[in-house]
Parts: structure tokens; C-alpha cells; sequence
């Protein structure tokens, strides 16, 4: 074991306070608010401390810059608060980042570990006192799932809690996917931006109620009472809210940090540095590609960015200089590293196979970013169209086809809906996103074509039920409460 490593833990565990203390709190010094993931995180260490829990390990995966660290280091002052009443010392949390250590001490994160050991004084096996180990960015140690299983096994009293930038990453050994829970972390919902930003509180039990109105009765109809019957309750929470946050929240608010800047535009240069970062340093670590398939990578997210029709492999191909097998791998490494959705076509497979997959961007923030600098000159109607269809299929994604309580799918057919849900009682539901009055038409189609009995419309419209009471028209204020 080097010295460096020793000092390093020695290091972090006098001054891991102060340097995380910038995040708790905003630009102003007030304290941030949490989100509705610090719940769950909560509920892991307490059960564990508690002795009440046999889930020890928790992987936060996420996009970068959707807040992990900030999330690691408030858990990490709520545990030093839980230790302070439990009479255990600070020095049985120690909080690790690993990107740092890394890239500028080049240390292990098994060096890590055994020097923690040493200065603990008691190996781990011998262990009488609960440990709380962060280990924020773990994929910078290509081992850490070996190490970090190894601890696990060693000790039950040990909880790991580690974040990194893609999910695939984290859990690609069946051992680590086996004995950790996984708990993502996304670009923030609607509710969260104005907790976080505004300081106006969530309204318990509002996303479920709206959530349950939309996707739970067996009939359009009873959606559509459901919702009335809360219509008050939606209203409420509305009254305290600036209707203009709606824009800026779509162009630059599902990235907490983006909430520091006075500036449109300083955000941008932010998202764009990000970017850069997700093709530099996370896509050469998921693996697979030639530097030159990475080389072209920015170019490909442009063409996605700006394209106001689902674009096939090969024309893609064609527009970037690329062959069709190595583009399909880029985009699949994009989704990969938390950047891109893929929503495959709806059909059989034979059919589906000659359709194009559709690609929506996990947070509107990133498409906006990258129009900023090589957009057309395409009128703000269109482009806020596609940060619309980017939100909507974060929100399908995030509580349906992630969780695998459903299927993300698109109809390929010309005019088709922007997005078909499977569940998995059966129900398909069909989805078009409008910006403006959209009417039914196009979702209507789809089922008639599909064989689908039941559509939602999503857009400024009221909330209204169609004629033959198939179709829900939601509005876009109601959507944004799920």
C-alpha cells in the first residue's frame, strides 16, 4: 500500500465537509432542497443502521450533470447527523471521489480500501460498527465492481452507496446486478425544477394521483372523471406557479446546475463542455467503438438535434460519411451512456426491422444546447415541439419502459402518433404531443391502424375526452405533474 493512498483517505476524512459543503447550498448560501430520490436513499442507510435492512449496496446511475454528487453529499451530512446520534465516529463514513483520485493521484480504489482499513484500525471481517463507504463515479476504476464486491462480501457491516454516469456500466457483472439495487437518477420532473428553483413544495401524492388518471381506470371516460375530480387540487398547485417557468424549465431546467446561471446561453456552453465529456470520457469506457466512429459522435448528435423526422441508419450514414453497423453502434452507446431514448418502431419484428428506430433526448436541455450553436433556422414553435417530445418520452421512459412495467414504441407510419405504450396488462395506449391545439387526428389513426382503444393527447388545449371517448386530451400543465 503506498503512502498516497494513506494520505489521501487520512485527507478526506478531516476535509470531506468542507469541500462538500458547496453543494448543499445555491448561489444565494440558502440550503437546496432535496429530491424525491433522497426518500429511497434515506430509506437504504436508515434500514441499514437500523439493522433492519439487508440492502447494503445502492448504484445511483445518471446522466452527467443531472445532480449525483450533489445527491452523495447530502446523504452523506444526513448519515454524520444519523452517526452523531448513534455515538459513532465520523470516520465511519468516507466519502471517495474516484474521478479525482483517479485522474490526479492516480490511486486504486482498492489502494483506497486497504489504506480506509488502516486508518479504521480494525479490518473489515472484525468490523463491531456500521461503515457507510461513497464512491462517487465508480466506473473510473475499471475493478471497482470486483473491489467494491469483494468489500461487500466481506463485512455485513459495510453499505456502499456509489453513483456513475452509465447504468449498463455499473451493473455489467451479474455479481454486482446481483447483490446492489438500482436506483437512477434523472434529469429533474417539473415539480422538482420548481422545488429546487422557486422553492414551492411538491404536493404529496399529486404525480401518483394524476399518474393513476391517466394510465390506471379500463376507460378513457374514467380517466377523464378522475382527473375532473382532482381538477381543484391541480389548480392549487398552479396558482403558485409562473406559467412562463413552463419554457425555461424545457430549455434549460432539467439540469439543476443550469439553475446557477443568470444566462441562457452560459448554460449552453455548460451543456456543450458536458457534452464533450460524455463523448471524451463515458463512451470510450462503455467500450466498443474506434476513435474515429468517436471522432464523429458530436456530429451525429447535431443531425438528431435538428432533424424534424425520424432519420434511418443509413441516411444518417450517409450525412455523417459513416457505414450503417458502425452509426448503429455510436447511437447504442449514446443510449448507453444515458444520453439518447431509443424507441424502436411498433410492429412485428419482421416489419419493424426495415422502420427506422426513433431517438429522443433523455433531457430537452441537451438538444437545446446543441441548436444553439448548429441549429437551422427553424422557427421556436418547432424546435419547443421536440423539447415537448423529449419530456414526454423522459416521462414514459423514467416510469415505464426502465422500470419494465412497459414498452416504449413509436408508430412509423407517415402521420403515425409520436409514441405507442405497451403495458404490461396489454393496454396500448397511443401518444401525440402537440404544441399548440393539437387535435385528434393523428392519434386517432394510429389506433384505427393499430388496433389501439385508447389515445392520450398531450398539449395546450383543456382537458377535454373526444367524441367517441377514446382519446384523452391532456393539458400540457396537467402532463407535467407526472
Amino acid at each position: 500500500m503506498r503512502q498516497e493512498a494513506l494520505n489521501y483517505v487520512q485527507n478526506q476524512l478531516v476535509r470531506a465537509e468542507a469541500r462538500l459543503e458547496g453543494y448543499l447550498k445555491n448561489p444565494t448560501g440558502a440550503r437546496n432542497n432535496t429530491r424525491n430520490i433522497i426518500v429511497k436513499i434515506r430509506q437504504y442507510y436508515k434500514g441499514f443502521l437500523g439493522g433492519k435492512s439487508d440492502q447494503r449496496w445502492v448504484i445511483m446511475p445518471g446522466l452527467r450533470g443531472v445532480g449525483k454528487t450533489t445527491i452523495m453529499a447530502q446523504t452523506y451530512f444526513e448519515v454524520l447527523t444519523e452517526f452523531k446520534k448513534m455515538g459513532l465516529p465520523k470516520s465511519h463514513a468516507l466519502f471517495v471521489s474516484l474521478d479525482d483520485a483517479v485522474e490526479n493521484l492516480d490511486l486504486s480504489l482498492r489502494e483506497i480500501i486497504e489504506a480506509y482499513e488502516v486508518v479504521l484500525g480494525v479490518s473489515f471481517e472484525k468490523q463491531q460498527k456500521p461503515i457507510l463507504l461513497f464512491i462517487d463515479e465508480a466506473q473510473y476504476d475499471p475493478k471497482w465492481g470486483v473491489i467494491l464486491k469483494a468489500l461487500f462480501d466481506k463485512s455485513k457491516q459495510v453499505f456502499i452507496f456509489c453513483t456513475g454516469s452509465s447504468a449498463l456500466e455499473l451493473r455489467s457483472n451479474p455479481d454486482v446486478a446481483r447483490r446492489s439495487t438500482l436506483e437512477r437518477l434523472y434529469p429533474m420532473n417539473f415539480m422538482e425544477y420548481e422545488m429546487i428553483h422557486h422553492g414551492i413544495a411538491l404536493v404529496k401524492g399529486l404525480k401518483e394521483e394524476v399518474r393513476s388518471a391517466v394510465y390506471g381506470p379500463a376507460s378513457v371516460a374514467e380517466s377523464f372523471a378522475f382527473l375532473k375530480s382532482i381538477e381543484s387540487k391541480i389548480a392549487q398547485y398552479w396558482s403558485k406557479v409562473d406559467e412562463l417557468d413552463i419554457n425555461h424549465y424545457l430549455e434549460v431546467g432539467t439540469f439543476p446546475f443550469a439553475l446557477n446561471y443568470p444566462d441562457k446561453n452560459q448554460v449552453y456552453e455548460a451543456l456543450n463542455t458536458l457534452i464533450d465529456k460524455i463523448i471524451n470520457t463515458d463512451v470510450p469506457r462503455i467500450g466498443g467503438l474506434k476513435i474515429e466512429t468517436i471522432a464523429m459522435m458530436r456530429r451525429l448528435l447535431y443531425l438528431l438535434a435538428d432533424a424534424n423526422d425520424t432519420l434511418a441508419v443509413s441516411k444518417l450514414a450517409a450525412l455523417i460519411g459513416a457505414n450503417g453497423t458502425t452509426l448503429a453502434g455510436a447511437l447504442e452507446v449514446l443510449k448507453d451512456a444515458e444520453c439518447l431514448i431509443k424507441i424502436p418502431p411498433y410492429g412485428s419484428a419482421t416489419s419493424s426491422v426495415k422502420k427506422p428506430t426513433k431517438y429522443c433526448f433523455m433531457s430537452p436541455a441537451l438538444r437545446a444546447s446543441l441548436l444553439s450553436i448548429a441549429g437551422s433556422d427553424g422557427t421556436m414553435v418547432t424546435r419547443r415541439g421536440k423539447y415537448w417530445e423529449d419530456i414526454v418520452a423522459l416521462h414514459l421512459y423514467r416510469e415505464f419502459a426502465s422500470k419494465r412495467a412497459g414498452t416504449l414504441l413509436y408508430d412509423p407510419s407517415q402521420g403515425g402518433a409520436d409514441f405507442i405504450l405497451q403495458l404490461l396488462n396489454g393496454q396500448e395506449v397511443a401518444i401525440e404531443v402537440g404544441n399548440g391545439e393539437k387535435g385528434t387526428a393523428q392519434v386517432a389513426q394510429s389506433m384505427k391502424d393499430r388496433g389501439i382503444n385508447r389515445g392520450v393527447v398531450i398539449s395546450s388545449r383543456e382537458l377535454s375526452l373526444s367524441k367517441d371517448e377514446k382519446v384523452l386530451l391532456i393539458p400540457f400543465n396537467y402532463f407535467l405533474l407526472m
